[in-house]
């Protein structure tokens, strides 16, 4: 697959089906097809293992939170892997023919389901909403890399700072999700658990930890669309545990990264659809405290053994060798992984206490609570670093609103992490310095190069090496370890069908319907 330069692009107006899999090789499959016609009506319920915190359009980039933020106010665009290309949602094209000025054109006549005007003065209250300080927004580091002004109702002119011809994948995520102004004034701190949109979905109710249930707006610009009258979301910790709901009916999609759910699932011939995406499951390092010093860091490198993992936790799947799989446009022999030693980790853990004076170096391994795969990860992560003395782990598993408290501020030594999505573009939210989800502390000139001209350059092989150089420096400056290149794989029954992935853990929910 290219890597879209996203010079003069143009995005046409229509529906489509976005497969948001991997830009570093493969693309989505599945087992089974939509038979006939969609039709209309029904409940469609999906299950992952954490929920939204919020579902405030300032907080929607954060992992889980893209789901019902979706449900609710849809997207201004979509990133459509197949062709590489940025493809309309609410609005109908962002053009550009240097990169730096752009043109965004909103569907006419759009509402919000409050009866107020979805236009391009409520696209910029948004934007100028996610640069409150207090909000702790994500989307704020790509809101300060723009100046924006309302040219008319449906038309807005966006100016970047700095040349970025991936500005649009901008608008695919962290500001993609526009709500109602009027109701962010007057439901003020509620508005998170009470949002208003013009999404295929209005959110009715919400059991924390539990489920969410949204109904379908009727005044959806893309009808029939949604098809199904209702999608609940349920939170269901365990793999074991939502496999079993969907076999009994009580789950109708579930999002799963362990393979053998997906082969089970083949065999009982229901639909499945694999998403490989960028990066791996694995853990992210601070960069903050003793994980600091980059001899702390090349020893934990050195210490994890990838093999007992994959072959104690995901039996027959291959272990990740390097930061990307051999088939990728952006694979690079130069970006494997420090090779296992643990006499060498030794002494680099030695020599930091030396040179610091530190007793034991004690560290956290933070995780979600409730699944068995990332509790028995976690145990053997903690038994390969406390081979050596002076290391010590204390895993910590927080359910999800305090995972994701712990994510976004930076409170922790290792976590589990992916890196979201599946655009090279995210390389540059979560290891830029001060990228819109870089909460490690991670601070690199190299990288924060490399990833500047994958903006500033419209041609292909320059951004394709650009990316491969910010790549390696994270793997020579032990940034980010995973064992696994990441997949998630969408599974349904038979009768169930458009179920197309996006966002990482998610899917394009007014595609989908029941049989």
């Amino acid at each position: 697959m290219r890597i879209r330069p996203g010079l003069a692009a143009t995005v046409a107006i229509g529906a489509v089906i976005t497969l948001f899999t991997s830009a570093c090789g493969g693309e989505a499959s599945s087992s089974a097809g939509p038979v006939g016609d969609p039709v209309r009506g029904g409940t469609l319920a999906y299950s992952f293992n954490t929920e939204a915190q919020s579902v405030d359009p300032a907080t929607c980039a954060i992992g889980i939170g893209v789901a019902p933020c979706q449900a609710v106010y849809g997207a201004l665009l979509y990133y459509d892997i197949e062709t590489g290309e940025i493809e309309p949602g609410m609005a109908e094209s962002f053009t550009t023919e240097d990169g730096k000025v752009w043109t965004l054109k909103l569907r006419p006549d759009l509402t919000f389901t409050d009866g107020t005007p979805f236009d391009a003065a409520a696209v910029a209250f948004n934007w100028d909403r996610s640069l409150d300080p207090a909000l702790l927004s994500p989307s704020a580091s790509v809101a300060r890399t723009i100046d924006w002004e309302v040219v008319d109702p449906t038309t807005l002119s966006v100016t970047a700072k700095n040349v970025n011809y991936q500005l649009d994948f901008g608008l695919t995520e962290a500001l993609a999700y526009i709500a109602s102004p009027t109701a962010i004034k007057e439901k003020g701190p509620d508005f998170g658990s009470n949002p208003v949109g013009a999404g295929p979905f209005t959110l009715t109710s919400w059991a924390r930890g539990t489920e969410m249930t949204l109904d379908r707006n009727p005044g959806y610009w893309d009808q029939p669309r949604p098809y199904v009258d209702r999608l609940v979301l349920k939170t269901i910790p365990a793999d074991d545990q939502r496999f079993n709901a969907l076999q009994a009916g009580e789950v109708d999609v579930m999002a799963v990264t362990v393979q053998k759910y997906a082969d089970r699932a083949e065999s009982a011939g229901m639909n499945v659809v694999h998403a490989p995406l960028l990066g791996g499951t694995g853990v992210r390092l601070s960069h903050r405290g003793a994980l600091a010093d980059p001899d702390v860091r090349t020893a934990i490198a050195k210490l994890i053994d990838n093999e007992q993992i994959m072959n104690a936790i995901y039996p027959g799947e291959p272990a990740a060798s390097g930061f990307t799989p051999e088939d990728s446009p952006l694979y690079d022999p130069a970006s494997a992984w420090p090779a296992r030693d643990v006499e060498g980790a030794q002494r680099l853990i030695d020599d930091y206490r030396t040179r610091t004076g530190s007793a034991n170096l004690e560290l956290t391994y933070v995780l979600t609570a409730g699944s068995p795969v990332l509790s028995q990860t976690a145990e053997l992560i903690q038994s390969q670093l406390q081979q050596v003395d002076g290391l010590r782990v204390h895993i910590v598993p927080l359910e999800g609103a305090a995972f994701a408290t712990a994510m976004m501020s930076g409170d922790y030594d290792l976590i589990v992490s992916g890196l979201g999505g599946a655009h090279p573009d995210n390389l540059d939210k979560v290891f830029r310095t001060g990228g819109s989800s870089n909460n490690s502390g991670y601070s690199n000139p190299t990288v924060d190069e490399a990833l500047d001209l994958t903006h500033t350059s419209n041609d292909p092989a320059t951004v394709e090496n650009a990316y491969k150089t910010a790549i390696n420096e994270l793997v020579d400056t032990n940034a980010y370890r995973f064992w696994r290149h990441a997949r998630t794989d969408l599974i349904s029954p038979a009768n169930v069908h458009g179920v197309e992935p996006a966002y990482q853990y998610w899917f394009r929910p007014e595609l989908a319907w029941v049989q």
